[in-house]
């Protein structure tokens, strides 16, 4: 009805059948109907008002509370859960008066609930009735009778969360000085209701046995049993002691019930033990009700001692102590003999079976108050409790649980200290017990402790419980004592026994451990005898509450005490107090234990244990006379120590002549031979020299006098070679206290002398070249000496006195190696000797005060800085993070010991001196600037989070932290370049940056430089100071992030640093950096091309140079950022304008513009260009400096001018525009980009400047020189349309005025025309300046016809001047923009001088490319002929049959029958010749050369196919070469497929669409190899693909094989553009592309022989899995937006559907000849393939996928439904639709939406209709073909086309329009009376195409020639298939 797991109709929100039906009877409209009943709770439960009634109690029940009680009544849980939560929410919710109507309706309601068996329904009926508690509030009490007794009940009910629940909703009904009143006043029905529960109800009135099952039923039973019990003595525990009077004659009515006393023999445990707490709450608040019916509690309660239950002990023991306290004889009404000892016995025997935490500390009480003839007289009592005592103390369970064990053992001892206190007279009698219990209980149990290695009783307070024995019985053996004799007897008699059995331990025998272990107890033991005080801490816990007062001389057995027995006994009990032993001890060895039995006992042990020590070697008893030495020092011991080697010693020696003596004699030649042999490696060298230490300071602290003390030391260090002996006795010396002798030792001349010597060593070994090494464990202890000595004790001062510091600290600077320094062979044992001497530098900075107020210190701490910092040598990890942290801790130290104040000879000014200087050596390697500009940011943001935590008292708690500090600023102002430097260094640039920007048309120069061949290659060029300076100042400004520094600074420790994370990036460089990759039109496609920029910038980003904050201390920044991204923006803005502020007004401004100056330059450089740059950043540096400073460069850029404030745009871009005009070049190319940066930025702020108005406007271009015309190329991009077509009409008019003589010069044509081609390549709508436009153009055809010699036509380009050839080179540009933007306005004669020209000039190039050294200008003129060849062939062929304004009806027929041969006549043999003469030199190819190959491919792809066919190349053909290919078309393919492995992007590309003109038409010279021979003798023909290809498949196959090995299928591999798997993945996927081109051209016969190579071949397979290995998980295709500004500022709805993200697979990639490789393009070329192959090759990707297993197969299936099979349904549907394909007698037609193809075949009387469907996963699915429309067939003949043709579209590669016209043949051969095949049940063949021809000799049925081929082979018989005669 309302269970979890029922599944709900979709849609259907009415609620479940009983709220339905709750619902229906209220709204019955019977005019009568007053009340509904709960019919289903059993008794009178009373009623809830209908909606309908009229009368007024009606009206004061809310209808929602109406149905909520209703569905309460149900028996369904979780519906009456729900109802449950809803009357709590509604009681929330709702007003009081509503809520108050439903209260008398509450009470029966909660009888029943909170009784329910659920535990959920009981702990919600709780809460809920909380809710209704806090809203009603006295309202209650007219109800509270009804309520109390089972409200009472419920705060004891066994599930803890509903009784806490009940007590809550107690609490907050009633106050807690109120309850008692409230329970009081409900008394009577209280308890009536409790008794009723107990004596009345049963297991079958208490629940429905037909609707609950037997478990429930008992399981409520025993549950309201124990909470009714439980609530009694909760309700005499809460009422007041006089209310509990008055109800004498109730509880002795209750007690004297026969069913309570059935309960103690209940089988629940919780019931008895619930009867045992109402037993001793009886005992507590109704002793007089107890006494009377003690017949019945004494023999219940003593009688099951033994019940061993944990959750009856507790309660029962508890019960135990209040009967035996409260009834006085309670031993007269049991059998103590017989029912209650035997079972003490049992409870002590079995230590409680695992209850003796709950049991063991009542023993003693129990114990005091067992009666005196029950013990007797003698030791039999004794006797036994105390032998079951040590059997239980040694069961399995205690010996393995700590707890108890101790609460046991404590037993035990209480026990026995409490009978010997109660026998301690001097008769007879009691002698025996005194000895039974010390020699017969006591002592086995000490012994088994030192003796039993499996007892673990030496980790239970047995042996502190024993030293407080021994102390009481001290005390008491005083003779002020009355029992003094007899505890000097004791006394006595236990040093006697104690003796012997621990010196028995010494001289025992067996393994190592075990005498370890046992002498560990033996000391453990004395040590608690010699301060037992300090010792005694019991490992269980005490439990017990009732405990016995003892007094000091005697004990009265039977005696009640007369304080409360609810208390722990006081220390009297026990002997002695805490103060006593105190006082009346000293801490003097020489005075508590001289001529004592202690003394004697540890003199006797020690001396035993030197002289095994002696003779055996024996570490365990050197480790025990340690412990004894260390915890008895005293001259007597040494006395008696030193007689073991000198028996003839003379008695009158003085003590400290013997201290002398044993030092000389034995301690010293032992410390020697032990030195000597750790230096050894023994094994157990280390742990004896720790030992001997330890004496050596015991006998320290016996000397008299401090000279004396320290002669001692200093004769140790002066003698001992090792330093085992030293690094032990400093770690002991720093460990002792301040007032200990040996800590003002440690400042002493030697020890200081003695490590400068060690640190000499260890540095000259470490890093020398010669000489020999310590072994690694020696200098590993020697480092951690040092570590040691040069760290602070707790007295936060250093351990070695300050100029040994100093002297060490000199030393390690020194030896430490740096630039320059000739560093040590062995890299490895480098690294760990400089991580060695960062431990130890890091340990002093860390935790000496005042540590860099040592001279040397500064030195050493920029030494550790400039091995950091400087990259020349390539440390490990650790060591690299050892040493960022050790120079980090020192700054933080420095900046505490002596402020931020910048010294000239300090630590920070010569550090930032050698940070300049360094940045301009080995600038080659620009791996060292990475590591500087992380040093230096570290170095910084340490010194301004230490700054900034110093002045935090300053700044508050609540204020903001401090923008930037002084100090902080100028030691940055110390690294940044002044304007004179940054001048210094640009002049010093080389100007072949010109040469890129003239190229790519970015800016015009008259005259340039020609660049010697190696200036031109990025990788061999020089790199200027510039470059590395600018990456190094943009990192340290643009990274430096308020939140690194302020995070640093709320740390209180000055460990800062950890390599467990890194500095993140802020949301500023976020933005920028991908906004920037937007606004460049980057397209990402997969989520693994967008994550690999992330992993690229592993190599320089700040994640991998430096470390940061600490996770665990992170805290407080996190705290921080957690009020939201707004507000910690908001910071990052404030401090990014304190830190221009605190840099001073134009410095950070200056940094920003040289930065983007050396950007630019770095770019033009390079050859790249913005919007080609992001593509190289995934490009392997392949060496060139240029290209990884140009990386570097860009990601120091984005973070520097996201800190840019909105106001200070403007003076940036002034500054930069006054640059621009003044200078150009590089400067307008930098306020280009900046003014684009300002334009994105400005958007947000819905406010921007004019780029004309930072210029001065458009009269400031009026007349041009090279400068402004630079400002002027780099603003046009930026104009608005208005804008750009004024300076376009502008500079059209000076070139139609333009006088013959200045046609050359800046300011007239030239000029002119390169800010007319910037115009038009960056216009948008040139509809109405057109007609300028022509009428520049006709102005240049005047010029043609004016002077000749303006325009370079058919001449040598190497003789012309420079200044004409620029011109010609602005000209050709401007033409090649004109025809893309305007040709369709072009007239006749204009085409015509269009096409002349540039048949003119590419002669031009011709006549120039004989020439050995071409000049810049040359190869610069012939690139721009060959764009303008380009940009018309594109133009024609776009146009090409297009509708729209018409051409001149000419033009196509001129260009293919005169000008495009004249023009492809010189650019097919110069690309040949350029592609032969480059293979060899591409890696070093000059840009000039690079730009002209990709021009020279760029025009070649548009050949025509006749000119390409008819190619004048030198022939080139293989010996033995299969082919059917004419001659020249073969030397074609040999020419043009091996290019498709060379590793040039423009020639491989230019090839492979070269090939893919002719790919279509190769196939048919292959048609005449299927003869009918062949058709007649074969199964099928397998006829191969061009040879060429296939030798360029098998080769890239091998090799993207082995790239792609390791990577598993699905895992998309992102391979790095540029690389060379990168270049022959290309390849592979271009060839495979060529081949499925070749494929689709093919007829059915012959497609049918190429598959049946495939297919042999095995390559698809091993294709499709590389596919799934290259192509994205996600294949979604970004395209570029596109700027259109509309009128309401919004694009279109159209505009924005139009840019909506594409599946990779419905668009070809672009493969742009002289486009940037990127992974994304190789990814959209993998998926292009997959398309192909699906849509060429359907049945054999069908094959594959059905081989492949389950997750490959899922995955594949997955992507191809997805993406892939939608758009292939669609383009086969479109195909059948628009078919040319005429049939006579059939119809097709498609239904794109239901993916259906309908055939409609009709011919005469007989109509068939055909339905294909394609599956949602075509085409791996199988496809279905349906059955339509029939008349006039045949059922059996129809099934035999249908499986016709589900045959042929499952198993043939073709078409769903190839199967419909087999289909058709098919048929119409059946209508012509050819019988079908009855092999194949086909009249045509699937695959050949052929008819039945074989007819059976005996049969006479004819068959397929290949259908019965393969019959013969695969049966083995050459019979019939119908007839089996044979053939």
């Amino acid at each position: 009805m309302g269970g979890k797991n029922k599944q709900r109709t979709k849609g259907n929100v009415r609620p479940s059948s009983s709220g339905r039906m709750a619902e229906l009877m209220s709204r019955v409209s019977s005019g009568e109907s007053g009340f509904v009943g709960f019919g289903a709770m059993s008794g009178d439960l009373g009623y809830v008002p209908a909606a309908q009634g009229t009368e007024d109690i009606d009206a004061s029940v809310d209808p929602e509370f109406r149905m909520v009680l209703r569905k309460l009544s149900k028996r369904d849980v979780t519906t009456k859960l729900k109802a449950i939560q809803e009357f709590g929410g509604l009681c929330k919710e709702r007003g009081e008066e509503a809520v108050k109507g439903a209260l008398p309706y509450w009470p029966r309601l909660y009888n029943r609930i909170a009784v329910d068996h659920d535990r959920r329904v009981r702990e919600a009926s709780q809460v809920a009735f909380q809710q209704l508690v806090l809203k009603v509030g006295r309202s209650l009490a007219p109800h509270l009778k009804h309520l109390m007794g089972i409200w009472l009940l419920s705060q004891c009910d066994t599930y803890v969360p509903s009784a806490d629940a009940a007590r809550l909703a107690f609490s907050s009904a009633f106050p807690q000085n109120k309850q008692a009143e409230a329970l009081v006043f409900c008394k009577h029905e209280v308890l009536t209701h409790l008794q009723d529960n107990l004596f009345k109800q049963t297991p079958q009135t208490m629940s429905d046995p037909k609707t609950t099952s037997p478990e429930e039923v008992e399981a409520k039973y025993q549950r309201v049993v124990t909470a009714s019990l439980m609530a009694i003595k909760l309700f005499m525990n809460t009422i007041p002691a006089s209310e509990n009077m008055e109800l004498t004659d109730t509880y002795s009515h209750f007690l004297g019930n026969d069913k309570l006393w059935k309960f103690s023999k209940h089988k629940s445990p919780q019931i008895r033990g619930a009867l045992y707490s109402v037993i001793a709450a009886f005992c507590v608040h109704a002793p007089e009700v107890a006494r009377r019916e003690a017949p019945r509690v004494c023999p219940s309660v003593l009688g099951n001692l033994d019940d061993s239950d944990p959750a009856v002990c507790p309660h029962l023991w508890e019960a135990v102590l209040h009967v035996i306290s409260t009834i006085e004889d309670c031993w007269q009404h049991v059998n103590p003999r017989k029912s209650v000892l035997p079972k003490l016995w049992i409870v002590l025997r079995t230590a409680g079976k695992g209850s003796g935490t709950a049991i063991f500390p009542n023993i003693l009480p129990l114990l005091s108050k067992i009666p005196a003839d029950i013990i007797g007289t003698g030791i039999g009592f004794y006797q036994e409790f105390f032998n079951n005592l040590k059997m239980g103390l040694s069961s399995e369970h205690v010996q393995y649980n700590s707890r108890e064990r101790g609460a046991v053992v404590s037993a035990f001892m209480e026990c026995l200290r409490y009978c010997l206190v109660n026998n301690t007279g001097d008769d007879g009698e009691a002698h025996a017990i005194q000895n039974h219990l010390m020699l017969d209980q006591l002592m086995p149990v000490v012994e088994a402790s030192l003796v039993e290695h499996k007892s673990r009783l030496s980790t239970s307070p047995l042996h502190p419980m024993v030293a407080d024995l021994i102390s009481y019985m001290d005390k008491r053996s005083q003779p002020d004592s009355d029992t003094h004799h007899t505890y000097q007897r004791l006394l006595t008699l236990l040093w006697r026994n104690l003796g012997p059995v621990c010196s028995a331990q010494l001289k025992m025998e067996g393994d190592s451990k075990t005498v370890h272990q046992v002498l560990n107890n033996v000391a453990s033991l004395l040590e608690c005898i010699r301060t037992p005080s300090s010792k005694h801490k019991l490992v269980a816990k005490r439990t017990s509450r009732v405990t016995f007062s003892i007094s000091d001389d005697h004990a009265h057995h039977g005696a009640r005490q007369k304080t409360s027995p609810l208390h722990r006994p006081t220390s009297a009990e026990s002997g002695s107090t805490e103060s006593e032993r105190t006082s009346g001890g000293t801490n003097d060895p020489e005075v508590a234990l001289k001529d004592g039995p202690m003394l004697e006992l540890v003199c006797s042990l020690s001396k035993s244990a030197l002289k095994i020590t002696q003779e055996e070697s024996s570490l365990p008893h050197l480790t025990f006379l340690a412990r004894m030495v260390k915890a008895f020092p005293c001259r007597h011991l040494f006395t008696e120590l030193f007689k073991v080697d000198s028996e003839d010693r003379k008695e009158e020696d003085s003590q400290e002549e013997v201290i002398q003596e044993f030092f000389s004699v034995v301690l010293l030649p032992w410390l020697q031979k032990e030195d000597a042999v750790v230096a050894a490696e023994t094994e157990m060298s280390g742990q004896t020299m720790e030992h001997l230490v330890t004496i050596l300071f015991a006998l320290v602290e016996c000397c008299e006098g401090e000279e004396q003390k320290f002669k001692l030391v200093d004769t140790v260090i002066q003698e001992c070679n090792g330093i085992q002996a030293v690094q032990w006795i400093v770690q002991k010396g720093v460990a002792v206290s301040d007032s200990h002798p040996m800590h003002k030792w440690l400042r002493s001349e030697t020890l200081g002398n003695r490590m400068l010597s060690l640190a000499q060593q260890l540095c000259s070994d470490s890093f020398g070249q010669q000489g020999e090494q310590h072994g690694t464990a020696d200098s590993e202890d020697s480092w951690e000496l040092l570590n040691l000595c040069l760290s602070s004790g707790d007295d936060n001062e250093s351990v070695l006195a300050p100029e040994y510091l100093e002297k060490i600290l000199k030393t390690f600077q020194q030896a430490l190696p740096r630039d320059g320094h000739q560093l040590s062979e062995d890299p490895e044992q480098l690294d760990k000797c400089v991580g060695f001497i960062c431990d130890v530098a890091n340990s002093f900075f860390s935790s000496v005060p005042g540590c860099l107020l040592v001279p040397s210190s500064e030195d050493l701490l920029l030494t550790l800085f400039q091995i950091s910092a400087s990259g020349q040598h390539k440390w490990q990890a650790p060591v690299k993070t050892k040493l960022q942290e050790t120079w980090c801790s020192g700054v933080q130290a420095l900046i505490t010991d002596r402020g931020g104040l910048l010294n000239e000879e300090g630590f920070f000014c010569k550090a930032a001196q050698w940070i300049r200087q360094s940045l301009t050596q080995n600038q080659q390697h620009l791996e060292h600037v990475q590591s500087l500009a992380s040093a230096s940011l570290s170095l910084v943001t340490t010194m301004a989070a230490a700054l900034a935590e110093v002045d935090t008292e300053v700044e508050g708690e609540g204020g903001t932290p401090p923008g930037f500090n002084p100090a902080v600023a100028e030691f940055i102002r110390l690294l940044v370049p002044s304007k004179e430097e940054w001048g210094t260094l640009r002049e010093a640039v080389s100007q072949q940056w010109s040469l890129a920007r003239m190229l790519d048309a970015s800016l015009y120069f008259s005259t340039v430089p020609n660049p010697p061949h190696s200036e031109s290659d990025p990788s061999t060029a020089t790199i200027p100071d510039l470059l590395p300076v600018a990456i190094f100042v943009g990192r340290l400004l643009g990274n430096l992030q308020r939140g690194n520094i302020f995070a640093m600074s709320s740390l209180s420790d000055k460990m800062l640093f950890s390599s467990g994370s890194s500095f993140s990036e802020s949301d500023d460089f976020k933005d920028s950096r991908f906004s920037e990759s937007s606004e460049r039109g980057v397209s990402e496609s997969s989520d693994e091309s967008r994550n690999s920029l992330s992993l690229d910038l592993k190599g320089f980003h700040l994640s991998d140079h430096m470390t940061s904050i600490s996770e665990s201390h992170s805290s407080a920044r996190t705290s921080r950022m957690s009020s939201g991204e707004g507000s910690a923006r908001s910071d990052d803005k404030a401090f990014a304008a304190s830190l221009r502020e605190s840099l001073g007004g134009e410095l950070y401004l200056d940094v920003v513009l040289e930065v983007v100056y050396v950007w630019e330059w770095c770019n033009a450089a390079t050859g790249k260009t913005h919007a080609g740059y992001q593509g190289m950043l995934h490009q392997p540096h392949r060496g060139s400096p240029l290209l990884m400073g140009l990386e570097l460069l860009y990601y120091a850029l984005l973070p520097l001018l996201s800190k840019v404030q909105h106001d200070d745009w403007e003076q940036l871009l002034s500054t930069a525009a006054k640059r621009s005009l003044e200078q150009g070049g590089l400067w307008s190319l930098s306020f280009g980009y900046l003014y684009s940066r300002y334009r994105r930025h400005s958007k947000r702020k819905q406010q921007k400047t004019d780029v004309l108005q930072l210029c001065g406007g458009l009269d400031r271009f009026s007349e041009l020189d090279e400068a402004s015309l630079h400002t002027l190329q780099t603003i046009v991009p930026l104009l608005s349309q208005d804008d750009t077509t004024l300076v376009l009409e502008v500079h059209a008019a000076k070139v139609l005025s333009c006088q013959r003589e200045d046609i050359n010069k800046v300011s007239g044509g030239v000029g002119a025309l390169s800010v007319l081609s910037k115009c038009l390549g960056h216009s948008t709508n040139l509809s109405a300046n057109w007609e300028v436009l022509i009428s520049v153009l006709n102005e240049l055809a005047s010029w043609r016809e004016g002077e000749e010699d303006v325009f370079l036509f058919n001449c040598n380009i190497g003789e012309s001047p420079p200044e004409q050839v620029t011109t010609n080179i602005e000209a050709m540009r401007f033409l090649g923009l004109l025809v893309e933007k305007a040709g369709v306005n072009f007239t006749q004669e204009n085409w015509d001088f269009v096409l002349c020209s540039v048949v003119a000039f590419l002669q031009s190039v011709s006549e120039s490319q004989g020439e050995d050294d071409v000049s810049f200008l040359t190869m610069a003129f012939s690139m721009e002929s060959l764009n303008l060849l380009s940009a018309i062939a594109d133009f024609l062929a776009s146009h090409r049959g297009k509708k729209g304004k018409e051409l001149p009806g000419n033009l196509f027929t001129e260009w293919n029958e005169f000008f495009s041969e004249g023009a492809y006549s010189v650019v097919l043999p110069m690309f040949m010749k350029r592609a032969v003469t480059s293979k060899d030199q591409l890696k070093t190819l000059p840009l000039p050369s690079r730009r002209l190959l990709e021009a020279t491919c760029a025009a070649v792809v548009h050949v025509p196919e006749d000119y390409l066919q008819s190619h004048p190349l030198e022939a080139r053909l293989v010996a033995g070469q299969p082919s059917q290919l004419p001659d020249r078309l073969q030397t074609l393919l040999n020419h043009l497929c091996p290019m498709l492995l060379v590793e040039s992007r423009a020639l491989q590309l230019a090839a492979f669409k070269l090939l893919l003109r002719l790919m279509p038409s190769l196939a048919s010279y292959d048609e005449g190899l299927i003869t009918e021979g062949e058709k007649e003798e074969k199964e099928e023909v397998t006829l191969s693909p061009p040879a060429a290809l296939l030798d360029v498949l098998e080769m890239t196959s091998t090799y993207v094989e082995v790239i792609l090995a390791e990577v598993t299928v699905g895992e998309c591999a992102v391979i790095q553009p540029g690389s060379e798997a990168h270049h022959f993945t290309m390849a592979y996927l271009l060839a495979w592309k060529l081949l499925l081109t070749f494929f689709r051209g093919a007829n059915s016969e012959l497609r049918a022989a190429y598959s049946s190579h495939l297919r042999e071949s095995k390559s698809v397979q091993l294709l499709l899995l590389n596919l799934f290995r290259l192509m994205p998980s996600k294949p979604i295709l970004m395209v570029e937006r596109q700027r259109h500004e509309s009128g309401k500022g919004s694009p279109s709805r159209q505009h924005a559907k139009c840019h909506q993200p594409k599946s990779m697979f419905e668009k070809e990639p672009g493969l742009d000849v002289k486009g940037e490789p990127s992974s994304p393009e190789l990814q959209h070329l993998a998926c292009t393939v997959y398309y192909n192959t699906l849509e060429d090759l359907p049945a054999m990707v069908r094959q594959w996928w059905n081989s492949q297993e389950k997750r490959v197969s899922t995955l594949v299936e997955r992507l191809t439904s997805k993406f892939v099979s939608p758009v292939l349904c669609s383009a086969e549907i479109q195909a059948v639709q628009n078919t040319q394909h005429s049939f006579d007698n059939m119809t097709v037609k498609g239904r794109p939406a239901a993916r259906e193809v309908v055939a409609t075949y009709t011919v005469d009387e007989v109509s068939m209709e055909l339905v294909v469907q394609l599956p949602a996963n075509h085409p791996l699915g199988t496809v279905n073909v349906e059955s339509g429309k029939r008349v006039g067939v045949a059922s059996a003949q129809w099934r035999n086309w249908m499986l016709q043709m589900t045959t042929f579209l499952s198993h043939q590669n073709g078409s769903i329009m190839d199967g419909l016209i087999l289909w058709k043949k098919n048929v119409d051969k059946r209508f012509e009376g050819v019988e079908d095949c009855m092999v194949c049940y086909s009249v045509i063949h699937g695959s050949n195409c052929q008819l039945p021809k074989l007819s059976c000799k005996t049969c006479k049925k004819k068959f397929h020639s290949a259908c019965l081929y393969k019959w013969f082979s695969t049966s083995n018989q050459s019979s019939c298939p119908l007839c089996r005669n044979l053939w």
